[in-house]
């Protein structure tokens, strides 16, 4: 028998502001549900459902949810808790639940950096499924890390409203690497505030770079 595909989270998952928040509105058919949906995201390949009416309407009746009550429920899910976001028409998830995470400490903060742990059984298994090619050069680690960062990107500033340039693989990785999330974040909130992110540069890099290495 094929092993199952699995996927990590914590066990005081519930205790994060974010889902503590989730359940506190919607109670634990709201914490359910959002687990449910990140089972499919995984047993899809990771790489995002397709956010569109029809299949929003499907995924609902996979959670077996009323048709209104689960758009409400995705639609807090996506803007208020930012437990999801959609990244080029697709619903995908900012938090990555496919591998260890390791601390490393950088000005005072702490960065949980996502190391990717897939088994050789699960590589097997993916070959079935349909995923979206990985560029030459680029590992699957690699454009996990990307995906997270333009996830991270999307769900907390207004940079893809304005048509600023999005991060490329490169530079995605780039900042990955080198520095904090919570100042990573903090950017992309101090972002958020101004009326016209093009202030801070023409692309996501060039706005995130001036902020990050400026310490603001």
């Amino acid at each position: 028998m094929p092993k199952a595909k699995t996927l990590r989270h914590a066990t005081d998952a519930r205790t994060n502001e974010k889902i503590a928040a989730l359940v506190g509105d919607h109670g634990p058919a709201g914490y359910g549900v959002y687990w449910m949906i990140i089972e499919m995201l995984h047993s899809e390949g990771g790489t995002g459902i397709g956010y569109n009416e029809k299949r929003m309407i499907r995924l609902g009746g996979q959670v077996g949810m009323e048709r209104e009550a689960f758009a409400l429920l995705l639609k807090d899910l996506i803007e208020v808790y930012e437990l999801l976001v959609v990244v080029d028409e697709l619903l995908v998830s900012p938090i990555s639940y496919t591998g260890r995470s390791k601390a490393r400490k950088e000005a005072g903060d702490t960065h949980t950096v996502i190391e990717t742990t897939t088994e050789e059984s699960d590589l097997t298994e993916g070959k079935k499924e349909a995923t979206a090619p990985i560029p030459e050069g680029y590992t699957a680690k690699d454009m996990e890390r990307h995906h997270y960062m333009t996830a991270l990107v999307t769900a907390r500033s207004k940079i893809k409203d304005h048509q600023i340039k999005p991060l490329a693989i490169d530079e995605s990785l780039y900042i990955y690497e080198h520095y904090a999330e919570k100042r990573i974040t903090a950017a992309l909130d101090r972002i958020q505030q101004v009326s016209n992110p093009r202030a801070f540069g023409e692309t996501a890099y060039n706005a995130l770079r001036r902020l990050l290495d400026d310490g603001q």
